[in-house]
């Protein structure tokens, strides 16, 4: 049902009273929808009292513009991306009109400009000799400003309708969000939606063009007296004198932009979600309404992206996680899976995996504590950044905390004892439970949990050794993500601007980077184009100085320093299991699948049998149900189980005898529907072993790990 939010439906007062005309809001009752929002009339006063003081400002402002391109003007260079050098003049020339210049249709279609490669609003005057970039939609950073400056239409829409206190409202991956503060308690509904929509249009189609102002901080508090957010984030963000904001219409918000030219540039904007989160995600502090929208230059874009966001949420594996048994979370433990029988077959195969790698590559697994004093943390620098994000106690009057990641008891154990080079590289691996107290409000299925565990390896080895071992991480990345057929792209990482250390040992350490190595930062591809951060491959120079490790050299009579390399391939297996969960749509490849096989009775009189089926399947490895429902025809078992993505559904017909099964096998790996018929059921066991082999050949996996039973 869609409704209007015409003022003929509902009006919501000052002072949050209703009324209704017409019988609208009697209507919308009958229907059983609650009835959406409409614009406030009149509207916040604070909104008046705020243009006031910005029109006074903006026309000193001016003046003062107009003075400095009379007086100070002169001749510029600007340079383009071909070499080409434009000429312009200082205070006067915007990018805009360079780009016009050019050409009407590069202008047209240029979301923002980069001078001396920060972004810049395409209307402000350039001031001195600059290079100039003229970005597109295309480009990550022209994405952001226009999201960016889609947000602030939003937020004038929700300050028109709701009337609270903004907070923040930056883009994000996808899109953006306005965070907005509400008295007493009142939310914000979806059917709030459509009147939203409607008014960012009509902001839209106004062409409001955004202005950048730069104020004074005092001033600014006054300005803003009436929104206490927004005066915590002058008083406690802001360092300098001024700062600026940006007006399109009558919203002004604290803003750093820049910003599209005006509203008119955004062609097609969809909210389509909100959610309540806290001030800066702390559960003390208020809580605050978060509306989440998207928006395009084009509204076949638009189209694209809702196709797109419906098969995600088909693939959404808290959905299939569900729907398939294979986890749940509870209150009494937020943050930390449950994994039932058959979510922990998926859990346990992907660390045996990772494990039979482990034996061809020279790790060696350890376990280490849950639990360290905190004196450990404060010596690998992690109390003083992260202790806020750890669980800690006190246990005789000393600080103890479960450990959130492995490295600083992987570095323990290099130290419990001297260390030859004969022993580097040293490859130490571990899946031990990592806990990290994540905000309540910041947990999201798989993907962000307060209890996970990583395949988690740290190599110890020298400055010669960087660059084999770096390679051989890679190899070991590439073959894990080709069996899951994953795509990936790597980032370059450099040493950051605070480093511990020789910055001749970092310079030493990035010379010994194999030339196929381009980054850190790795990041898969999954089957419907999303990115995500999964593995980790990182040098690491603090740790062995923070914990003073060092190794005898091969002459005896020197001690060395090692260096570390954190890697993990899976990353979080939580997480892994969240992305594989919506790669493969919950159709599971058979060596991962939690149900492989499923039996299928004609009738009560071959039950028994059936179970012999079953059991002897498991027997030789495979995950096997059996369905006994009494309630059931046989085309709906085999429905069900099709369903259910069995990747084999055994149809038991015919006489049956104890050397003697006649089955079709419905095969549901890369050609459903085909049919295969086995003699017996150690041939059918047989035939399926054989096809587990041959699947995994073809993925290049190591067989010997399956230890199946071949008949």
């Amino acid at each position: 049902m869609k409704l209007s939010c015409e003022p003929h439906d509902v009006i919501f007062e000052k002072g949050g009273t209703e009324s209704s005309k017409d019988g609208g809001k009697k209507k919308a009752k009958a229907a059983g929808v609650s009835p959406g929002r409409v614009e406030l009339s009149p509207p916040p006063q604070y909104i008046e009292e705020r243009l006031t003081l910005y029109t006074k400002l903006k026309a000193e402002h001016d003046t003062l513009m107009a003075e400095r391109a009379a007086n100070n003007s002169r001749a510029i260079k600007v340079t383009l991306p071909d070499g080409k050098v434009v000429e312009a003049e200082s205070w006067k020339t915007t990018p805009y009109q360079v780009a016009c210049g050019i050409s009407q249709g590069l202008a047209d279609n240029t979301v923002i400009a980069k001078v001396n490669n920060i972004v810049w609003d395409l209307d402000r005057p350039l001031e001195d000799d600059c290079s100039l970039q003229l970005l597109k939609f295309d480009d990550e950073e022209a994405q952001a400003v226009y999201w960016h400056s889609s947000a602030h239409i939003m937020g004038e829409a929700m300050e028109r309708v709701y009337g609270g206190c903004l907070c923040y409202g930056p883009p994000i991956e996808s899109g953006f969000y306005y965070d907005m503060f509400l008295e007493n308690n009142e939310g914000v509904s979806s059917n709030d939606f459509p009147c939203l929509e409607n008014l960012c249009k009509k902001i839209i189609k106004e062409k409001q063009p955004f202005e950048r102002l730069e104020i004074k901080k005092e001033t600014l508090l006054e300005m803003f007296k009436y929104n206490k957010f927004k005066c915590r984030i002058l008083n406690e963000k802001v360092t300098t004198p001024t700062t600026t904001v940006y007006r399109c219409g009558p919203l002004i918000d604290l803003c750093r932009g820049p910003h599209v030219r005006h509203t008119g540039k955004i062609k097609a904007l969809k909210i389509h979600k909100n959610s309540s989160t806290y001030w800066e995600g702390k559960a003390d502090m208020e809580t605050l309404q978060r509306i989440y929208g998207i928006s395009f230059p084009d509204p076949k874009m638009l189209k694209e992206w809702e196709k797109f966001q419906e098969d995600a949420k088909n693939r959404d594996h808290r959905k299939l996680g569900r729907e398939q048994d294979l986890f749940f979370f509870h209150d009494l433990s937020p943050g930390s899976c449950f994994f039932l029988p058959k979510g922990a077959f998926i859990y346990n195969s992907l660390i045996e995996f990772i494990r039979s790698e482990y034996r061809k590559r020279g790790f060696q697994e350890v376990v280490t504590p849950n639990i360290f004093n905190s004196k450990l943390w404060q010596t690998s620098g992690h109390w003083q950044h992260y202790s806020e994000n750890m669980f800690s106690f006190e246990v005789e009057k000393e600080t103890f905390a479960l450990k959130p990641m492995n490295c600083p008891g992987h570095c323990l154990m290099f130290d419990h004892r001297p260390r030859s080079w004969r022993e580097l590289p040293l490859r130490m691996a571990d899946f031990g439970v990592l806990h990290r107290n994540e905000l309540s409000g910041a947990l999201t299925g798989l993907t962000r949990v307060r209890r996970f565990q990583q395949d988690d390896a740290h190599i110890f080895c020298s400055m010669d050794q960087i660059e084999e071992e770096i390679k051989g991480c890679l190899d070991f990345l590439r073959t894990v993500y080709d069996v899951f057929g994953f795509t990936f792209k790597l980032n370059l990482s450099t040493r950051p601007e605070k480093f511990l250390g020789d910055p001749d040992v970092w310079d030493q350490a990035e010379k010994k980077r194999p030339e196929d190595f381009n980054t850190i930062d790795i990041q898969i591809k999954d089957a419907i184009g999303r990115y995500h951060q999964c593995a980790t491959i990182q040098l690491d120079f603090q740790l062995p100085i923070r914990f003073n490790l060092s190794f005898v050299s091969h002459d005896g009579d020197d001690k060395k320093r090692p260096v570390i390399i954190h890697r993990a391939i899976l990353g979080s297996v939580e997480r892994m299991i969240a992305i594989l969960t919506e790669n493969y749509g919950g159709k599971w490849p058979l060596w991962l699948s939690p149900r492989q096989v499923m039996v299928v009775p004609v009738g009560p009189t071959c039950e028994e049998y059936a179970q012999k089926v079953k059991q002897e399947f498991h027997s030789s490895g495979f995950m096997t149900d059996v369905d006994l429902d009494p309630g059931c025809t046989l085309n709906k078992k085999i429905r069900n189980a099709q369903l259910a993505q069995y990747n084999f559904i055994l149809g038991q017909y015919g006489e049956m005898r104890s050397d003697h099964l006649s089955s079709h096998l419905r095969r549901m790996w890369r050609s459903p529907q085909t049919h295969v018929n086995a003699r017996s059921k150690q041939g059918l066991c047989f035939q399926l072993s054989s096809l587990m082999v041959t699947l995994l050949q073809r993925i290049k996996y190591n067989c010997q790990y399956l230890q199946w039973d071949l008949v």
